[in-house]
């Protein structure tokens, strides 16, 4: 065997090796539910790709010009190849964590029918994710979702309502929600801004964490606390409610006759 056949043979092989390798890094980047860095093989590859066959251009430049059809036609294919690769990378194979409104419904409301039905937890600002006011509740698909699943306990960590636009809606949840607990952040910059919902599935909690990133625009991020990003955000829920302020059975009652009147 001439060494020129046997640096095929290798780059043959090498070939094949590196798409097993790629496709053990796209699965792998399918089944997790969490941000991560896997994809950047994928740039790695189409870079290095894309690069190389511009040196051999310049290199080769009077070879190619003969012309060289079958070193015109490998170059080709490997600058297409390179580009389609980063560019199906960049919009396919990252994982999705950003959604707009209506994409984080059906996501929140999977992550709440698939639960014991013990207890959930949500972390909430003022709770406007429901609808402003109880006509727009009714027809809101996490409210509707959440009142569905009838929960044993609903634990609820929220701003206290200023307005009675809020009070309303803080009357409707009491009213419509058996086994809901409200408490209020405190202190009130207790509030990291972080929204989700915790719950148990098979005796492990798993958390969903969304944060606004801009108008319409929210991050979703799928946890359990055998992961430390989910253990450390169920450890400052723990302390966060523990921390919180109920509110008065007064109050309460004012939420409710609110509501009612």
């Amino acid at each position: 065997m001439t060494y020129d056949n046997l640096l095929k043979l290798l780059l043959a092989g090498a070939s094949l090796c590196l798409g097993a390798y790629l496709a053990a890094i796209r699965s792998r980047i399918s089944s997790l539910k969490i941000r991560n860095s896997l994809h950047y093989s994928f740039y790695v590859v189409s870079c290095l790709i894309f690069t190389s066959s511009l040196v051999t251009i310049f290199l080769q430049w009077n070879e190619l010009i003969e012309p060289d059809w079958f070193g015109i036609i490998v170059l080709v294919a490997a600058l297409t190849s390179s580009i389609l690769l980063f560019l199906f990378t960049k919009r396919s194979i990252v994982g999705k964590h950003q959604y707009k409104t209506k994409e984080l419904d059906p996501i929140v409301n999977a992550f709440t029918e698939n639960a014991d039905k013990k207890n959930i937890k949500l972390l909430a600002g003022d709770i406007n994710f429901f609808g402003n006011y109880p006509k727009d509740m009714e027809e809101n698909s996490q409210y509707k979702c959440l009142k569905k699943e009838s929960f044993r306990e609903i634990q609820i960590l929220c701003i206290e309502p200023t307005t009675n636009e809020g009070k309303t809606r803080y009357g409707k949840i009491i009213s419509d929600l058996s086994g809901v607990e409200l408490k209020y952040y405190n202190p009130p910059h207790a509030d990291l801004l972080i929204r989700g919902r915790l719950k148990t599935l098979n005796n492990v909690t798993h958390l969903l964490i969304y944060k606004k990133i801009e108008s319409g625009i929210y991050e979703a991020l799928e946890l359990d606390t055998a992961n430390s990003s989910g253990a450390l955000y169920n450890y400052i829920w723990n302390l966060i409610w523990e921390l919180a302020k109920s509110p008065s059975q007064e109050q309460l009652r004012e939420y409710i006759n609110l509501y009612r009147s």
